[in-house]
């Protein structure tokens, strides 16, 4: 909502959330500043300082709502402390911060990071906090400090009315909207508006019925209660509400400055002061600076941004530079990085990935991961549990690729983890750092307990061409699951031809054979067809023809297994052999059928129309 500060009374909005008065709070608010009341201001700034940090963390670790307690317990302890002794806090708002007694005592710029500003902007000039205030309302209260305006969820939201929805208990406010007080000037008005302010809060402090959250006051309500007032011009609840379409407009423009124009600028500024003869006392604060500016990066999912500062700081080094600046610019760097691989800030990086759809993240996100130390691995490691989209995931393992190169052990204790999708990139990680005894860490996976992992192994294992490799697949080849076998009988003609064909050849001779299941006949038929070897022909020319006046039914379902068989290799060996069959005819007729059919199958599919 639109605030004018040009004070004359025109349009007064007032809210108040009150339970009980508070007494003497204008002239609190007013009276100068003595030796006694330095303590207490002193006490009042060390609070806002702690709650600074703590809201800095809750806007880092947003996505962590389960901690927003243990990040706000200093401050709230703090805040306690104080109404515990004082009863009642009030402070007044200013556009660049909060005064306490006449003094400032918390100041930031004003832009839409600025705590105080959020209040100042939509009119709220005073804020108290009463004895009681529970940890619950001053987290409420923190989230409200926190929330995004800009966001779809909260287009058509402002502070005064989340406040308002908050109903708090023990904590009160009041809005004032659109003054101007006579035609005094601006020092004057102030001077005028303070008191209307104090005596409004007073109004809507009490507990009489006349008490509102939204109260209407007249011209002879103020020249009854307030002294020194000479005129005042009409006082009412109304006012022009901004529509949407403004409040977008703004927030679009607002935005567009914060993207495009504010942080490169403010970039290309910290760099020149780097290029400046640099003390311990500037070279910490810069340290801060650019710390600040990894969180708002992060915060606004600009991966971009971060590498360019990293870019720059390889850059300055280049230059020629004051004496005992390359030394110091290395500590603000090396700092940077560290942070950067902070178990906090890489788990938020993984909440963006995995809620994204834009591309372009993971590339930047990839080069972001890589500048991380080998310190970073465990965090990594960490997130990488949570993920759920594989692409995120891979950005993540290919990170660790690099930085894990002298880490395999860390990467093999996790290859017995009870979570499939993390033994997977383990498997991917120890595969593409290629360890001498890479086959016999594998090969620890072809007993886990999940199915899924086993066959994923042995795939893994079995699409090598290492001579070592095939003892696995053969081991599998009479393992008490289907699919185990399956997969290691598909896997054979990867190596020698000659030992998959003879292998195969006992596989399909074996008495046991035939009481295995179906599906698994079928798909080592298929895979024998596949070598296309004269000895495998030979066995399904043999078979075909085969007759028996016992179990006629019985061999029926075999000779059509081998046809299907057949069909599944997809070989052009096979559709020759099964088209000749077909052309020299078939005793059984449902068998010829069948035959033909797939053969004109095969042969569309094989060679076209």
């Amino acid at each position: 909502m639109a605030q004018e500060d040009n004070l004359d009374p025109k349009n007064v909005d007032i809210s108040d959330t009150s339970q009980a008065p508070v007494e003497h709070l204008e002239e609190e608010l007013e009276q100068p500043i003595d030796d006694e009341s330095r303590e207490l201001v002193d006490q009042v700034r060390r609070f806002f300082e702690q709650w600074a940090r703590s809201m800095k963390n809750m806007s880092i670790y947003r996505h962590n709502t389960g901690q927003y307690d243990v990040y706000l317990a200093p401050s709230f302890e703090c805040l306690s402390d104080l109404l515990e002794d004082k009863g009642a806090l009030a402070w007044k708002v200013e556009s660049l911060g909060f005064r306490f007694l006449g003094e400032m005592v918390f100041e930031q710029e004003a832009n839409e990071l600025n705590l105080a500003n959020k209040f100042y902007r939509t009119g709220i000039r005073i804020l108290t906090f009463r004895q009681g205030v529970t940890a619950d309302e001053f987290k409420a209260f923190s989230e409200i400090c926190l929330t995004n305006f800009q966001s779809a969820e909260f287009l058509h939201e402002d502070m005064v009315s989340m406040m308002w929805k908050a109903e708090f208990t023990n904590i009160e406010y009041v809005v004032v909207e659109t003054m101007a007080v006579g035609t005094e000037g601006d020092d004057d008005a102030k001077v005028e508006l303070d008191k209307i302010v104090n005596f409004l809060y007073r109004r809507l402090s009490s507990t009489s019925d006349d008490s509102s959250h939204f109260a209407r006051l007249s011209l002879e309500d103020l020249e009854i209660e307030l002294d020194d007032v000479e005129q005042a011009k009409g006082v009412r609840i109304s006012g022009v509400t901004a529509t949407d379409e403004d409040k977008q407009k703004i927030q679009f423009q607002l935005a567009e400055e914060d993207e495009n124009r504010l942080m490169p600028k403010l970039i290309v500024i910290l760099f020149k002061v780097l290029e400046e003869e640099l003390d311990e006392d500037l070279t910490e604060s810069l340290r801060d600076v650019f710390i600040q500016l990894l969180d708002n990066f992060i915060l606004h999912e600009d991966f971009s941004g971060i590498n360019q500062i990293l870019k720059k700081f390889k850059g300055i080094k280049r230059k020629r530079l004051p004496e005992g600046n390359l030394e110091r610019i290395s500590r603000i760097e090396e700092n940077f990085l560290a942070r950067m691989g902070d178990a906090e800030r890489l788990e938020r990086i993984g909440e963006v990935l995995d809620s994204t759809s834009r591309a372009h993240n993971t590339k930047d996100v990839y080069q972001y991961l890589i500048r991380l130390d080998a310190n970073a691995i465990l965090p990594l490691l960490q997130v990488l549990e949570n993920l759920e989209k594989p692409e995120p995931r891979r950005v993540f393992c290919d990170a660790l690729l690099v930085l894990g190169k002298e880490h395999l052990e860390t990467f093999v204790l996790r290859l017995q983890s009870p979570k499939p999708n993390l033994v997977r990139d383990m498997v991917y990680i120890v595969n593409k750092l290629n360890p001498p005894n890479r086959l016999d860490l594998l090969a620890t996976l072809l007993v886990h307990p999940n199915l899924a992992i086993r066959v994923e192994t042995l795939k893994t294992i079995g699409s090598g061409s290492e001579p070592a490799c095939i003892k696995y697949v053969i081991q599998a080849l009479n393992d008490e699951d289907t699919q185990m076998r399956i997969s290691a009988a598909q896997l054979l003609p990867n190596f020698d031809m000659q030992d998959a064909v003879r292998i195969l050849l006992e596989i399909v001779n074996a008495s046991e054979f035939q009481l295995r299941p179906d599906k698994e006949r079928e798909t080592v038929y298929a895979t024998l067809a596949l070598t296309n070897a004269e000895e495998a022909m030979n066995f399904f020319s043999e078979q075909l023809k085969t007759t028996s006046l016992i179990s006629k039914k019985k061999l029926a379902a075999h000779k059509q297994l081998i046809v299907r068989g057949l069909a599944k290799s997809g070989s052009i060996g096979a559709y020759n052999f099964l088209k000749a069959e077909v052309e020299a005819g078939f005793e059984d007729e449902e068998l010829g059928g069948l035959a033909k059919r797939i053969c004109e199958r095969m042969r569309k599919r094989l060679l076209g129309a």
